[in-house]
């Protein structure tokens, strides 16, 4: 994998001086001000506050004491993240508009790293589906396609990276919310091992299916921004059984001596187009590695995953008073309302059998292969004028994401232009636990043979004064 993305390359024009930090950060908030309007990527945009952190950035490179790549390189935030002195409105308008206190951990990572702050980006109420359209904020279109819809619940970051505004988008994902919009909107998203980045404040309603994760236009700029907002904090006890993210040299190995598996029966789900350029895909990486087949439970899987994130949903939407109540969306109440009358024999069965098949999983990705392959998703974006139940019963069009939710190993979403059809595809590679090097080396390489075929593509920020 080569190391060098975006972020380190403008960290290197910052140290010579070619650009700086303040021209960057004023060239991309105005890019922000005339690309925005056509997506509705942004939720909050404070100029002054983007122009004091680069300031301060560009005073560290100045004096020689830059604190690494991601110093002076604008990144996004997700609306579901604290920022200090940013509210946190979770696409809601029952929430409150105060100022949050404090960062999250990962975001107090990030400005320790020296990042810049453009702003915080849309989701939907509660980040509850995969779709970005909120009561708050509206719909967030895609960039590769106005028509369609940007995905979510990372919409507003992923939309955000494909236009250049940000090297990094910072999401959140519980059932494929950080690869669903990459893989729509032809960028990369990637979501390492659960815990590795702490969770700030924990969501211990979720039943462990919520990760933190960066949306960015290479693998390389995804795995700095991971590793810097990885490492155990105390205020999350699922981190502390997990070390920080350096992705070792000793880790990356080829794609030729990488084991990939492909699940039995995976082109069944997959529209013609994606089927298409599925196969486009398969038959470049045959090239390269072998390729086996193997069986995983993706239906039932999936089906768990749906009923344990409705479960979190329903907590989140306890939590709204009952005089705010009628601010929610009707299609929210909507999607908690079938796992309202569950027992706890009903929970039980559910948790067991996740972990059965969690186990099943690692067992294959350890002894058998060492990444498993499918599209990201089997669709190209929904329209905007799909019908209303089809964008609410997301999970039906979704079945590959959750599987890595349910079994806490990492996944990286990575795009594939195929030959034959102008929009990309994403494709999922998904590794065991704590195997996020194999993940990323893997998504890495079959990066180099998109691009080995598509050299003229843009690369790189493209606001950056």
């Amino acid at each position: 994998m080569s190391i060098e993305g975006e972020a380190l390359r403008l960290h290197e024009r910052y140290k010579r001086g070619d650009v700086s930090p303040v021209g960057v950060a004023r060239a991309q908030l105005e890019a922000i001000g005339r690309l925005n309007p056509g997506v509705n990527a942004f939720v909050l945009v404070d100029d002054s506050f983007t122009l004091e952190m680069a300031r301060a950035s560009e005073a560290r490179y100045r004096k020689g004491e830059a604190l690494g790549s991601l110093d002076g390189v604008p990144i996004t935030i997700k609306d579901t993240l604290n920022v200090a002195g940013w509210p946190t409105r979770r696409g809601s308008r029952t929430t409150s508009n105060a100022a949050a206190p404090r960062d999250a951990v990962s975001i107090a990572r990030l400005r320790a790293s020296g990042a810049v702050f453009l702003g915080k980006t849309t989701t939907p109420e509660f980040a509850w589906k995969g779709l970005t359209e909120s009561p708050l904020n509206g719909v967030t279109l895609n960039p590769l396609d106005p028509v369609r819809h940007a995905g979510g619940s990372s919409g507003g970051a992923a939309a955000a990276t494909a236009l250049g505004l940000g090297v990094v988008g910072i999401g959140t994902d519980a059932a494929g919310s950080v690869r669903i919009p990459a893989a729509f909107c032809g960028v990369v998203g990637y979501k390492p091992t659960f815990g590795t980045i702490p969770l700030d404040p924990y969501p211990a309603a979720f039943w462990q299916l919520p990760h933190i994760g960066p949306i960015t236009r290479n693998v390389a700029d995804a795995a700095v921004a991971a590793s810097v907002m990885s490492g155990p904090v105390g205020a999350d006890w699922t981190s502390l059984a997990r070390t920080s993210l350096d992705f070792p040299r000793s880790e990356r190995k080829w794609l030729s001596k990488i084991r990939i598996g492909v699940p039995a029966g995976l082109s069944s789900y997959l529209d013609p187009v994606v089927k298409t350029a599925w196969e486009d895909a398969l038959s470049v990486i045959a090239e390269e590695a072998p390729i086996t087949t193997v069986e995983v439970p993706i239906e039932e899987s999936r089906d768990i995953v749906g009923a344990l994130y409705r479960l979190g949903c329903s907590h989140a939407v306890s939590l709204v008073p009952d005089e705010k109540r009628t601010g929610l969306h009707a299609a929210l109440l909507e999607f908690i309302a079938p796992v309202q009358s569950l027992t706890a024999e009903d929970l039980l069965k559910l948790q067991r059998r996740r972990e059965e098949i969690a186990s099943r999983l690692s067992a294959i990705l350890i002894n058998d292969i060492d990444v498993l392959l499918t599209p990201t998703m089997p669709c190209l974006p929904l329209r905007t004028d799909a019908p209303a139940a089809e964008a609410a019963d997301w999970f039906r069009w979704c079945p590959f994401t959750p599987l890595f939710n349910l079994s806490h190993g990492p996944a990286v979403s990575v795009p594939w232009h195929s030959k034959a059809g102008a929009f990309p595809i994403g494709l999922q590679v998904g590794g065991a636990p704590g195997r996020d090097g194999v993940a990323i080396a893997a998504a890495a390489m079959i990066e180099a043979l998109d691009d080995r075929r598509h050299p003229a593509r843009p690369q790189a920020c493209a606001h950056v004064g």
